[in-house]
């Protein structure tokens, strides 16, 4: 840190509930140390003081205040709050950033009006005026200046303040430079001060991963700040009751930094509420390293490496008269069926599955032979903190600090539906109680403390939770927050494995590798069932309208606009079905699950059959948390598809011969770089990493929070723009609540996550996405975890199949377009649609 630099002090950024307030965090430790930002700068919601109570209880106990971004208007009290009336008293020095920038426009006499040209998450070049002004003006925001201050920043308002309207007291700072080339791009303001009080605005976003310059403007406001305070030495701590204003605090530390970080202490707290800790905290505050482990496994070397995972799979788990078949209440197949990165397929038959009804708030517990238990969760405890502590409790128990390897060691396997939202996106107002909706199954999640593991090499691993030599499960349930523990041991249901059925699973497995058990392997199915839209294609149509005149009005800056396809047969074999799936659109995430217990409206029985390609979060043994957004979208040519035209390649007359083929190659690759390199898609992705590392900000370390894979091209059945986040996960927060916290998956939702989620909502017409758009993997019990999300997969309930797809609507979006691409995602899964306009 240079000497001249000025002390932090004691900073609020005000959040208009905007996914991307958070990278705020990540422009301060680019200054200051991960201690010292945990201890100065606090995240609070806009609402969640009253004027008055803000002013008598915040100000006092501030140095400065940052105006996040958010949606919709300055002009609308219900979008902005009092921070009108906070701009025109001025107390301290204020920031306004995109919605705080227009707002310091309006508070003083300014009018708001659509953009010339709307280009969210775009990079334009913006210059600040000559002679420089305001913060542009400071010796920090020269000392990194190169020749030209001209710098590129990424902009996603709708909305802008009008040049011709600017009150006398504001005068501009900056402006964004026209572009003729790109859409007859005009200039408009970027930059504001306040002639006379400390408040200055900026339209552009200084916090997004692809602006330059964010930290040297933070530098140059922070330094405002110090002059506007007489130049302390330095400043206070933050107050306990500013800080506990918002529960959701980031520890400073994680169980293993990265060597080039330092551990240090105090706290964040950043946004969303959760009304307890994340955390059930063993005595020594961590997992305890001394303790024997409990995991075990077996290795067997070369032993079965030349049997295919299918032919173990239906030996293993799915052979109805194999031995301890009755005692499995379903069957899983984490399989990774890809042809390009090398995976590690886990083989299990659970023993028991926990459900949840977020109509009826109740858990249902389902076993083999038995009766159905259930119990209504307390007003004020989610699904998600009541599994999340209860899964805590299991880490702490079972996991040591010697188990670092990385896959899925026994523990829970399921899913978290798409609606499952309700409970995890603060300021979400939930729907009323619909009773046709009692059934549904919103999050459900299989434990397994047995299964074999194929690794990425082809060694099989058979691995287990084992119990303690007193075999009751009284070492389990001592922690806080064991509420689903204790109810789950009253039910007479252990965790873990006796030895002696470890012993017995063993034995079930060698004859198994040895190849001495006789079998033939399922065919796959003949075909797909054929899928029709629920929506038409007009219909569709006609809701990307709608979500293109929400962004204009500012509401949002992307929509994540989906629909359902749906079939229905009685002769469906779900199992074979997959067989085909997965050899027709092998991906990354490629998953087998089925529930025959499970009931829902649609039908008695439950499987999913998933081909993802798209990693939602990961959590590896040190805690290093990995999330990979997926968007933009192309049709790959297929293997032996003939897309030759006059003058390049067979031009249609010989199909399949070597120069078909080598026009096919190269028409793939065309259509990759076409991909990459496309304005629109690639502004779709900049919009969603930017949610996503917010996201993250929200359980990580905040200085560990990087892009190290910004927007890069994959193709698996389709062509993909990928971009890969990661953090440290920290110490307080434990893996479950890393999830809620980050949950519903960005990339299926849009920015701002919340208010998105609420207009699709409408949009969608209410209709439930149940599993697809939600999370799909495992929680092992050494904390590590990996999900996907839901996304190219296949529902069955009954008789009924359906399949989820859609797409991100930004302004840019061409209707028939986007329509084209919703069909281009299901084609690749199923293949042939029927009634699809």
């Amino acid at each position: 840190m240079i000497s001249s630099r000025p002390p932090l002090p004691r900073t609020l950024i005000l959040d208009y509930y905007d996914s991307y307030t958070n990278n705020l965090l990540t422009l301060f430790t680019q200054l200051y140390t991960d201690a010292e930002v945990l201890n100065k700068v606090v995240v609070i919601k806009a609402d969640k003081y009253t004027w008055a109570d803000f002013q008598e209880h915040v100000l006092p106990q501030i140095d400065c205040i940052i105006l996040s971004p958010g949606p919709g208007r300055p002009d609308n009290p219900a979008d902005i709050g009092f921070a009108l009336d906070l701009l025109r008293l001025h107390p301290i020095p204020i920031l306004g950033v995109c919605l705080g920038h227009q707002a310091i426009g309006v508070a003083f006499g300014g009018k708001i009006v659509d953009t010339p040209q709307i280009t969210h998450g775009h990079v334009v070049p913006v210059a600040p005026v000559q002679p420089s002004k305001g913060l542009f003006a400071s010796s920090f925001w020269h000392k990194s200046s190169e020749e030209s201050d001209q710098f590129d920043a990424v902009v996603y308002n709708s909305l802008t303040v009008d040049p011709a309207s600017l009150p006398d007291e504001l005068e501009v700072t900056a402006w964004s430079v026209a572009s003729d080339a790109f859409a007859g791009r005009p200039s408009t303001i970027q930059g504001l001060k306040h002639k006379s009080h400390p408040i200055w605005g900026v339209q552009y976003h200084p916090e997004s991963i692809s602006s330059t310059r964010g930290a040297a403007l933070l530098q140059a406001f922070i330094d405002q700040v110090y002059l506007h305070h007489e130049r302390p030495s330095s400043f206070p701590t933050l107050h306990t009751d500013i800080i506990s204003s918002c529960a959701y605090r980031v520890a400073a530390r994680a169980a293993k930094l990265p060597r080039s970080r330092k551990a240090s202490v105090s706290g964040l707290p950043t946004p969303p509420i959760t009304p307890t800790g994340s955390r059930a905290p063993t005595p020594s505050g961590t997992r305890n390293a001394s303790k024997p482990s409990h995991m075990a496994e077996k290795r067997y070397g070369e032993v079965g490496r030349d049997l295919k995972t299918q032919e173990v799979f239906e030996k293993l788990v799915r052979n109805p008269s194999r031995k301890g078949k009755e005692k499995a209440i379903g069957e899983v197949w984490l399989d990774g069926q890809t042809p390009t990165r090398p995976t590690t397929t886990s083989l299990a038959s659970p023993s028991f599955l926990i459900t949840y009804s977020l109509v009826t708030r109740t858990v249902t517990v389902h076993r083999p032979s038995s009766t159905p238990a259930t119990i209504v969760l307390p007003h004020d405890t989610t699904f998600w903190d009541w599994f999340s502590h209860g899964n805590d409790v299991l880490i702490s128990t079972f996991g040591t600090r010697s188990s670092r390897a990385n896959g899925w060691r026994g523990g829970w396997v399921g899913w978290f539906g798409y609606e499952m939202k309700e409970e995890s996106l603060q300021g979400y107002r939930r729907r009323a109680k619909d009773a046709q909706h009692e059934t549904e199954v919103d999050a459900a999640w299989a434990w397994s403390d047995k299964l074999l593991e194929r690794t990425s090499k082809g060694e099989w691993i058979a691995r287990g939770v084992l119990r303690d030599d007193a075999g009751d499960n009284s070492d389990i349930g001592l922690e806080v927050g064991s509420d689903m523990i204790g109810w789950l041991k009253e039910q007479g249901l252990n965790f873990g494995l006796s030895k002696s059925d470890w012993e017995g699973y063993l034995d079930e497995i060698q004859p198994i590798l040895n190849g001495a058990c006789d079998h033939t392997v399922s065919a796959s199915a003949d075909a797909f069932p054929t899928f029709q839209p629920s929506a038409t294609g007009e219909d569709y149509r006609q809701r990307i309208d709608s979500c293109r005149e929400a962004i204009r009005q500012g509401e949002s800056y992307e929509l994540t606009l989906t629909t359902r396809f749906n079939a229905t047969t009685p002769r469906v074999d779900h199992y074979t079905l997959y067989l085909r799936l997965r050899s027709f659109n092998p991906a990354y995430y490629s998953t087998y699950i089925n529930f025959p217990c499970l009931s829902t409206p649609r039908g008695q029985g439950m499987s999913i059959l998933s081909s993802s390609p798209e990693r939602f979060l990961r959590i590896d043994g040190d805690r290093r948390v990995e999330m990979m957004p997926i968007k933009g979208t192309r049709a790959r040519v297929k293997p032996g598809q003939c897309v030759c035209v006059q003058g390049r390649g067979c031009e249609g007359k010989a199909k399949g011969s070597e120069e078909c083929l080598q026009e096919g190659r190269e028409e793939d690759a065309r259509r990759g770089e076409d991909l990459r390199n496309d304005h629109k898609e690639r502004a779709e992705n900049l919009m969603i990493v930017d949610l996503i590392r917010s996201d993250l900000l929200s359980c990580c370390i905040p200085s560990t929070v990087t892009v190290p894979k910004l927007i890069a091209l994959e193709s698996y059945g389709v062509h993909n723009l990928v971009t890969t986040v990661q953090g440290t996960l920290a110490e307080n927060v434990g893996s479950v609540e890393a999830v809620k916290r980050c949950f519903p998956p960005g990339s299926m939702t849009g920015a701002p996550k919340l208010r998105s989620v609420q207009l699709l909502d409408d949009f969608e017409k209410q209709q439930r996405r149940g599993i697809y758009s939600g999370a799909l993997g495992y929680f092992s019990v050494d904390g590590v975890t990996d999900l996907s999300v839901v996304i190219r997969t296949i529902t069955v309930e009954g008789n009924n199949l359906s399949i989820g797809a859609g797409g991100a609507i930004t302004w840019l979006s061409d209707r028939d377009g986007e329509w084209d691409e919703v069909l281009t995602k299901v084609k690749s899964v199923v293949g042939v649609l029927d009634g699809v306009e």
